[in-house]
């Protein structure tokens, strides 16, 4: 009889996440983006504003024209998104990384000032041939306290939190 209300409960469970919108699939990504190989460029370049603001930007398709006369894809449902642009509008990347609202974190703080590396936040992008559908490294308040330790800066609740 115990095996039962384990049955039930795990059904239930799966239930409550496909109607709360489980996504199996994960965040699809608008283009097949190579990391790889714009790795000879710095981050920033693409993510502008990560030296200057909270925020990082991510880049829309007026910036990929600048070194990218042709679509740099392979995929023909790539290519006609590709050519069906016009040069004006936006490119509806999907958001790999989030913090909770009370939180606040800034690009600026972590990359301009104290100098840390893309990576140590968001994992081993540079070398990702594909977009990732899943976060390649977990953001956690343990994970940020480790590092603001081995940093030796501020664990100050009010310096993260709102």
């Amino acid at each position: 009889m115990e095996w039962l209300k384990i049955v039930a409960i795990s059904i239930a469970g799966l239930a409550v996440g496909v109607y709360l919108g489980w996504d199996w699939k994960g965040v699809q990504q608008p283009l097949s983006f190579n990391h790889r190989a714009h790795t000879p460029m710095a981050c920033v370049v693409c993510h502008q504003g990560v030296e200057t603001r909270a925020a990082a930007g991510l880049p829309g398709p007026q910036l990929c024209v600048r070194c990218h006369a042709t679509a740099p894809v392979v995929r023909p449902d790539e290519v006609r998104r590709w050519a069906a642009f016009d040069g004006q509008g936006g490119m509806a990347w999907g958001r790999l990384y989030r913090v909770p609202e009370h939180v606040y974190f800034s690009h600026r703080r972590h990359v301009a000032i104290a100098r840390l590396d893309c990576a140590v936040c968001h994992g081993d992008m540079a070398d990702r041939i594909t977009p990732p559908s899943r976060p390649l490294a977990t953001v956690s308040m343990d994970r940020c306290l480790d590092c603001h330790e081995r940093q030796q800066t501020s664990a100050d609740c009010a310096a993260c939190h709102k």
